[in-house]
């Protein structure tokens, strides 16, 4: 599966609203909210464990790149979403269909 962006996240500590267990797998699939709207993705992970409160370079599918991407730019803050925020992230970097 072909990423449509990378960002930066740190996955937010239990102590501070955010999940009780790392990340890990070969997806995590949840909401990516910017600027107050939610759109669908996976975080394409190839099997790797995600810590909490460490940072991570992460790619991302969406389920509907054409409405995310016009949203996203290099630098753009962005949250992951569980029921409520549960990461911070940036976007690193942007790839052309």
């Amino acid at each position: 599966m072909k990423p449509d962006i990378i960002i930066s996240v740190r996955f937010l500590h239990t102590s501070e609203g955010g999940r009780e267990t790392p990340v890990q797998g070969q997806f995590y699939s949840c909401p990516l909210f910017v600027d107050g709207e939610g759109f669908d993705c996976r975080l394409l992970l190839g099997g790797r464990r995600l810590e909490l409160g460490e940072c991570y370079e992460v790619p991302v599918k969406f389920l509907y790149r054409d409405k995310a991407l016009p949203k996203m730019k290099p630098g753009t803050p962005v949250h992951l979403w569980e029921g409520r925020n549960i990461a911070d992230a940036q976007v690193v970097q942007i790839f052309e269909s």
